[in-house]
């Protein structure tokens, strides 16, 4: 019965996929190049997580009304009531009083710097969660919510992080970005009929006869978009800003060369289907994320280049059978 309740918790959360947002902050930290003990990390990570249940939690609750015109989204805690909205609410706000408190208690000195940074973060997170369906190009302020989380990794380290915490939050800017405006393909039904305008929608992306139909102007913005992204992810190869050897950079290529086949995939999808739309997605997402950790092998040899490739495999296959009894989310 615990379990049972205890799930249906985690699944209001999206704990399954929190660990990207989660493991933000520790690369940041990881490219200061300082050394730090595995509670640094650890105490970043937690931060990490609890903003995610924050901006995921959140975004339910201002989202309840449009989801609750999708038939597909009818087992979600907050449509089908499992968890009421003041309970939803006091998890939130429970979040960010122990982010708040957390901060203080780990990072001491340099929380004076950190509170403001996390605070921004929270801004731009609730600012999204808000309008997000209402005002065109909103996808920024996620975006920006999560540029500032991962460089409070950094100045967690040190009150003047280096050109490579920025680019590392910047590639973080980018991931969110474009991971939000495609993730509104898989909702475009829904949020059409209830009112909601996605950038998808915005851009004429719809649904005809359970076709897909995606518009000149919304695949063009995508790729540029990929370009940018792409160029911030080899900079650190280009302008030598890392210590590397060409297997990171041959390794870096290959993974590269697969979030684009995914992207391809889920870009060519003709038929609408959900379930498709995020499994490409989510390994568009994970094999990105995947660069980073061969990037900072300098910095974090063998050790911790492994961790950082294999955690959020293992998290989220965990997390998903857990929750789902299968490695996809119904909803």
């Amino acid at each position: 019965m615990v379990w049972k309740k205890l799930k249906i918790y985690l699944r209001l959360g999206r704990v399954h996929s929190s660990v990207l947002t989660a493991l933000a902050p520790v690369v940041a930290a990881a490219a200061t190049n300082f050394s730090l003990s595995i509670y640094h990390y650890l105490e970043l990570y937690l931060i990490g997580f609890l903003s995610h249940i924050i901006f995921f939690v959140y975004n339910e609750i201002c989202d309840i009304k449009i989801d609750k015109t999708s038939e597909k989204l009818k087992g979600k805690p907050l449509v089908d009531g499992s968890i009421n909205l003041r309970s939803a609410k006091s998890i939130v706000i429970s979040s960010i009083v122990l982010i708040f408190l957390l901060t203080i208690a780990f990072f001491k000195e340099k929380s004076i710097i950190l509170i403001p940074i996390v605070i921004l973060a929270f801004v731009f997170g609730v600012l999204y969660d808000h309008f997000g369906k209402r005002f065109f190009h909103a996808d920024y302020l996620v975006a920006s919510g999560y540029f500032f989380l991962t460089v409070y990794g950094g100045f967690s380290v040190t009150q003047n992080p280096s050109l490579l915490v920025y680019l590392i939050g910047s590639i973080a800017f980018m991931q969110m970005l474009f991971q939000n405006i495609v993730a509104g393909l898989k909702d475009v039904d829904h949020d059409y009929l209830a009112g909601g305008i996605s950038t998808p929608i915005r851009l004429g992306v719809k649904i005809k006869k359970e076709r897909l139909l995606l518009t000149k102007k919304f695949l063009i913005y995508i790729i540029i978009l990929k370009i940018i992204y792409l160029y911030l992810l080899v900079s650190p190869f280009v302008y030598n800003m890392v210590p590397y050897e060409s297997w990171q950079l041959l390794v870096s290529i290959i993974l590269i060369v697969l979030t684009i086949f995914f992207m391809i995939r889920f870009l060519s999808n003709k038929q609408f289907d959900r379930a498709k739309i995020m499994r490409a997605i989510g390994f568009h997402e994970m094999f990105t994320f995947m660069v980073i950790p061969f990037i900072l092998f300098g910095y974090i040899g063998i050790i911790g280049l492994l961790i950082l490739v294999f955690l959020p495999v293992v998290w989220l296959g965990v997390f998903l059978i857990l929750l789902y009894g299968r490695l996809m989310p119904l909803i």
